[in-house]
């Protein structure tokens, strides 16, 4: 493994040089008045967000609606990033390098990485490269770079990043495996319950979930082509899918999974599965922002949400 990761979306997906780049995101920000989002409700507080990982060519507006909410909140030292491992071999897999972005050097969080793994099992391997070239986690850290440079306070504070690329639990979700067996799934989420008690989400800590949506169409090897309708009964299978997130329920989400299968391939499963099991139905998942982008030269569609983690 090489020492570090470098960014590699860029110049196609963003600038390559970083006052180019930092005005790319304040414009993005910009794009999107905070009042048009809906208010944290009282008594809660924001703890994490989630963001799509799209191509920034697709929708800025969706990554405004996620991370424009942290500029008004206290500046985070800590940020655990659950990416997708697009092309991971591994269920969960850990990395232990700094990644450089045209806006700079992003420290990885090793210590608390290998308290995780410890606690997990440390006879298991967590660490593979699929973290090279990984947009999961290169495009959340840079929207957290970003934000750490134009957030009101000024503050020139760096801060550390823990990446975890989770997988779909297809065995559990496709009816092969049973609750209990999901051993890695269960140590590792009382692992994170554990690191969360030592480090409350909130200030300190703060919770990036990087994930899409569904993927529809011959793009992505279905037998049939995207119609208006599919769009449409898309779109009320996904209110109903985050109905289940709301609930807080990691074993009932996957439950609901099991009926079809992921069959529309919805890639945030694990991502969000382990997340419900290590608040231990302490946190609130709310999605705030939704779209869907259809390409008609090939008749596929892809779609994304935002949100917040609120406790």
């Amino acid at each position: 493994m090489t020492s570090f990761l470098s960014a590699e979306h860029h110049p196609d997906c963003y600038p390559s040089d970083a006052t180019e780049t930092l005005a790319f995101f304040r414009n993005a920000f910009d794009s999107l008045p905070s009042d048009e989002l809906p208010p944290v409700p009282k008594k809660s507080s924001l703890i994490g967000v989630v963001t799509p990982h799209i191509d920034f060519r697709v929708s800025l507006r969706a990554y405004a609606a996620a991370f424009r909410p942290l500029l008004n909140e206290p500046l985070a030292d800590t940020y655990l990033i659950l990416g997708v491992g697009h092309r991971s071999p591994l269920e969960w897999n850990l990395d232990h390098r700094d990644y450089v972005t045209p806006l700079g050097r992003a420290t990885c969080a090793k210590k608390l990485i290998d308290q995780l793994v410890t606690r997990t099992d440390p006879t298991r391997h967590f660490f593979h490269e699929a973290h090279n070239g990984e947009h999961s986690i290169e495009f959340a850290l840079l929207w957290l770079q970003a934000l750490h440079r134009l957030h009101p306070s000024k503050s020139t504070t760096g801060f550390q990043f823990i990446p975890l690329l989770c997988g779909g639990l297809h065995s559990y979700v496709e009816d092969q495996v049973e609750w209990k067996d999901l051993k890695d799934f269960h140590r590792l989420s009382r692992s994170l319950t554990t690191l969360f008690k030592k480090f409350p989400p909130g200030d300190k800590l703060r919770i990036i979930v990087s994930i899409d949506g569904c993927h529809l169409g011959p793009r992505f090897h279905h037998p049939f082509q995207v119609t208006p309708a599919l769009l449409r009964a898309t779109a009320w299978w996904e209110e109903q899918l985050w109905a289940h997130v709301a609930k807080g329920d990691a074993r009932a989400f996957l439950d609901w999974f099991r009926q079809e299968g992921n069959d529309r391939y919805f890639d945030g499963v694990g991502a969000l599965a382990l997340l419900l099991a290590s608040g231990a139905g302490k946190f609130t998942i709310q999605r705030t922002f939704y779209e869907q982008w259809f390409t008609e030269q090939d008749t596929s569609a892809v779609t994304f949400s935002s949100g917040r983690v609120l406790l």
